[in-house]
């Protein structure tokens, strides 16, 4: 083969092994990113007779306390959950509380305005909500439970819900799916920033205990 044969061969080859290597250098660079760094949660959303199930699971490094002082923060919700206008604790319990909520649900060309009466349970590792004023919804009941598995923190959210408004389901599918979501990754962040502070201080209730 001539020298001429051999640099044209090498030219050739050159720009494979370039985008070989590109490609090298953007797996490496998403597999070294810090949202591939944190496991996506697990988010199901199921129907039956006109009541949607949503379960989801995700993990933190961050402690239980650190987690439910986020969950059990219910006046401070707007400022962590930009959807959620409005969250007032409108009776105090030793086992729990009494909250109104309001929020705008949108999802393509649906706009809609929740509003709820959320009767809250506290236990241990636990916080338990149903909705009492049935105005968005026929059946709003759900939970939050928080356990710790070692060195991280699982959170386990479910809820069943049946709208008081039409809405076709593969839309509520979608917009459940990604508003859990989306709740699930202001929570993490709002929990990272818990734990930084002293001993959790702001974790009171019996979810905390």
């Amino acid at each position: 083969m001539s020298g001429t044969t051999v640099m044209t061969a090498a030219r050739k080859r050159a720009p494979a092994r370039a985008r070989r290597l590109a490609v090298v250098v953007v797996v490496a660079a998403v597999a070294l990113s810090p949202l591939a760094a944190v496991a996506q949660p697990a988010v199901g959303v199921t129907e039956a007779d006109g009541v949607y199930h949503v379960t989801a699971t995700f993990t933190v490094d961050e402690p239980p306390r650190a987690a439910l002082a986020a969950l059990t923060d219910y006046a401070g919700i707007p400022r962590f959950m930009p959807e959620v206008e409005l969250s007032t604790v409108k009776e105090r319990r030793v086992d729990g509380a009494l909250v109104e909520q309001a929020a705008q649900a949108r999802f393509l060309m649906f706009s809609k305005r929740v509003h709820l009466l959320l009767d809250i349970t506290e236990r241990r590792g636990q916080v338990r909500f149903r909705d009492r004023c049935g105005e968005s919804f026929a059946l709003y009941d759900g939970s939050w439970t928080v356990a710790s598995t070692g060195a991280a923190t699982s959170v386990t959210y479910a809820l069943a819900a049946k709208p008081a408004f039409d809405v076709p389901e593969f839309l509520l599918r979608r917009l459940l799916k990604r508003d859990a979501l989306r709740m699930i990754a202001r929570l993490r962040t709002e929990i990272t920033a818990r734990a930084a502070r002293p001993a959790a201080a702001d974790c009171l209730g019996l979810a905390c205990q």
